[in-house]
């Protein structure tokens, strides 16, 4: 079986020894592409080399809702997204912090998605009314909601948009009912599967981007989709999310 890790921070592991070990049991497992999400100017060069370096990885640039920007922030993500085959992210809203501009960078953001044609991988925590009349608005090649946390609802308006929707380890717990709703209710050609490795996102996080395949392994019982075609299915929809530039 083939496998894509929709979301991770592959930059952000402890030291190389540890980044490659998971690497390897990735590649072990059948993980064969992932994205690789940066959160600001800082890790965006890390970002970069690691996918110079692994061609089973595309590099993501962005500033995460949860950051201050430096000066010069939005010059250097466009020189990074000008030259780079890579999508914009991770970036979006998150109610549950105060940055202050956060709307205003997440909005200058998809304006550099769509300028250059990019794909945007972004994450939104309790403003998800708000993201969708932004995405209505906005003019984009394609976009992800990753970790998709909204209501269950929503996913038809986000999916009319063109938009793809990431699902985590969270979706083994039991007691999340309407995100299993949502699963439910995301089109097949739109869904993702995520580790958000190396970060304690969620009950399978330990296993890095490999964790993925038990991901899809829990999404199966709970699709009532055979193992194996379901992770046909989300990555050749991983695929479809970065073709033409990757």
């Amino acid at each position: 079986m083939k496998f894509f890790d929709a979301h991770n921070h592959l930059q952000d592991f402890a030291s190389e020894g540890e980044l490659a070990d998971a690497l390897a049991a990735a590649s072990a497992a059948g993980v064969e592409g992932m994205l690789c999400c940066g959160t600001g100017p800082d890790d965006w060069g890390r970002v970069l080399e690691l996918a110079g370096r692994y061609p089973q990885i595309t590099p993501c640039f962005g500033l995460h809702p949860w950051y201050t920007p430096e000066e010069g922030w939005r010059q250097k993500l466009e020189e990074f997204v000008r030259r780079t085959p890579c999508c914009v992210g991770e970036i979006g809203l998150d109610g549950t912090r105060d940055s202050g501009d956060q709307e205003k960078n997440f909005l200058l953001q998809l304006e550099i998605a769509g300028r250059f044609d990019k794909p945007a991988v972004i994450h939104c925590v309790r403003s998800w009314g708000r993201m969708l009349e932004l995405l209505k608005a906005a003019r984009l090649r394609s976009f992800m909601l990753h970790g998709y946390g909204g209501a269950p609802e929503l996913v038809k308006d986000f999916a009319a948009l063109g938009g793809y929707f990431s699902f985590g380890g969270e979706i083994a717990d039991p007691a999340r009912e309407k995100l299993r709703e949502a699963l439910a209710a995301v089109p097949v050609d739109r869904l993702l599967f995520e580790t958000e490795a190396p970060e304690p996102g969620g009950p399978l996080w330990r296993a890095g981007p490999a964790g993925v395949a038990e991901v899809v392994a829990a999404a199966s019982g709970l699709l009532g989709c055979p193992e194996e075609e379901l992770a046909g299915i989300s990555y050749s929809n991983g695929l479809n999310f970065i073709e033409g530039f990757k």
